[in-house]
């Protein structure tokens, strides 16, 4: 997958007592969810830390958007050394402590209807560094201790398991390979980098498609080894497809090491700024079409 993804989580809530089903709603049983969200944001504007997986989180929220609440996690990593360099004359510019905090912004949204069976949460990575286990995890603990009638479940939505992907049309087929040597490419040979990260897509003639995601994910999961395809003697392990999302294909992942199945690549979507991360408004107007094709497609104002 690309630099830049989106997971995108169904929010469902349910009774504890026979596990049924709950629809959302703006006042009553079934508005808990959206009363509770800004909540929880409020009480994560301060660092958790977690030892154990040695990384830390915290909220930084943004105007909500009618009924989206969104803004930045600063994600960070901590407990080892390392030293900050300049590459061009190797001068120590900064040695960083096994205790000290490296933070990247994360962005997430989520959006509640005021009815409706159930809502969506949508989380940034970065690079393979994702922070929803963390963030959303946090999210529907505390919710369900809270509120002991209910359960609120977080159902990522996956592209065989899902309708929203499942008969969605397949334009392209992108397999890629990471940390390739040079060597392995021929014209390759006389420039600089040493290793390469490789991608080949495969597509279809004007008006052509694979057929549908439910059909071709499958074959390549299936492939032997564990790999999404062989060719010319490189062995892909990562496969996407361009998949109809609305109105518009988006790069869905298929098979990959991190987990990203299900992931949207929106590397290409978004504005970077000068620190090589997504700028907020283009990061949250991408998250939120992509919200909207869901929306409609289930027939969700």
């Amino acid at each position: 997958m690309g630099k830049i993804g989106l997971y995108v989580y169904q929010l469902v809530l349910s009774r504890t007592d026979n596990y049924q089903r709950i629809p959302l709603a703006d006042a009553g049983i079934g508005s808990e969810l959206y009363q509770f969200v800004p909540q929880f944001v409020a009480g994560k504007r301060t660092t958790h830390q977690n030892n154990n997986i040695e990384r830390s989180w915290r909220l930084e929220p943004q105007p909500d958007q009618g009924r989206a609440r969104h803004g930045l996690v600063r994600y960070g990593t901590f407990g080892y050394s390392s030293t900050i360099v300049d590459p061009n004359d190797n001068n120590v510019l900064y040695d960083r402590a096994a205790a000290d905090v490296e933070e990247i912004p994360l962005y997430y949204q989520v959006w509640v209807p005021d009815r409706g069976n159930f809502g969506f949460a949508a989380f940034q990575s970065f690079r393979d560094r994702s922070c929803v286990s963390q963030v959303l995890g946090e999210l529907t603990g505390e919710f369900n201790q809270r509120f002991d009638h209910l359960r609120l479940t977080a159902n990522k939505v996956m592209p065989v398991n899902d309708e929203v992907y499942r008969n969605a049309p397949v334009k392209k087929l992108i397999l890629s390979k990471k940390r390739v040597p040079k060597d392995r490419a021929e014209i390759l040979r006389n420039l600089p980098p040493e290793e390469l990260n490789v991608e080949l897509s495969f597509g279809v003639r004007r008006n052509g498609r694979f057929g549908i995601f439910s059909d071709v994910a499958p074959q390549i999961r299936q492939a032997r080894g564990g790999a999404a395809f062989v060719f010319d003697g490189i062995e892909f392990d990562e496969a996407s497809a361009m998949v109809a999302i609305g109105n518009a294909y988006m790069k869905v992942g298929i098979v990959g090491p991190s987990n990203n199945a299900g992931v949207i690549d929106v590397t290409d979507e978004v504005a970077l700024g000068e620190d090589q991360h997504p700028t907020l408004a283009s990061i949250s107007e991408v998250t939120t079409q992509v919200i909207g094709s869901f929306r409609e497609q289930y027939g969700m104002r």
